[in-house]
């Protein structure tokens, strides 16, 4: 589960189908509940989660070890200093890259949905194909703003809902959960000049869904390694 760590930060994978935090409905088995004995026997205070991954989605979150670091983390991730990048398998065929730049609210139809709205909070998504088949799209995605449900409601708004996604009209493969994984991250260095640049590998549960469409040769290219690198 961590994939990173120094003496102002703790980076966790978190597994999809696990709440980063207690909320209405899941007061418990959270990533949170887990970090809290985790901290505990390192003689750290309680974990203040910095930012959230939805349940459904996989992959890598910065988890601050004390106030000061919570403090100039969230500064920066504030001031547009984080890096997030994600891997998406899309239903079918998007260009080549591109920029979706549209505001997102809550659906008052279905409080559980956010929709592109005139009146709702900026958001900004790009997205570049890592690798096409037939009828979906493999998908680099980065993020420059961090709303809720944003990738999945950008991509199901053009039509492309990203795989497995129910709620927003994706087809689930044999697969029970969403094809979405924040496989990278990248923060500056606290205490320390540079940048912590942390990466996880696609869950083997993803590979085999990528690995069931391939057209002719497994498409191993955009798999990587786990590696964190201050820079």
């Amino acid at each position: 589960m961590v994939a990173y760590e120094d003496e102002a930060v703790v980076v966790v994978d978190k597994p999809h189908g696990m709440v980063t935090h207690p909320a209405c409905g899941h007061p418990d088995g959270t990533l949170w509940d887990l970090l809290v004995p985790w901290f505990a026997s390192r003689g750290l205070g309680r974990p203040g989660m910095l930012h959230r991954l939805d349940r459904a989605t996989s992959g890598l979150l910065c988890v601050p070890k004390h106030l000061e670091a919570h403090r100039r983390l969230e500064r920066a991730l504030r001031a547009g200093r984080f890096e997030k990048g994600y891997l998406a398998l899309v239903e079918g065929r998007t260009n080549d890259e591109g920029t979706i730049d549209a505001p997102l609210a809550r659906d008052s139809a279905d409080r559980r949905r956010v929709v592109v709205c005139e009146k709702g909070k900026p958001a900004r998504t790009y997205f570049k194909v890592l690798r096409r088949f037939p009828a979906h799209t493999l998908l680099r995605v980065t993020i420059e703003t961090g709303r809720t449900h944003q990738i999945r409601a950008h991509f199901a708004a053009r039509g492309f809902p990203v795989v497995g996604d129910q709620l927003y009209g994706g087809a689930r493969p044999a697969l029970p959960r969403l094809f979405l994984h924040a496989d990278l991250l990248a923060f500056p260095r606290v205490g320390g000049p540079g940048m912590v640049r942390c990466r996880v590998a696609l869950p083997p549960d993803l590979q085999c869904v990528l690995g069931r469409l391939r057209l002719n040769d497994p498409p191993t290219a955009v798999y990587w390694s786990g590696q964190t690198t201050i820079v």
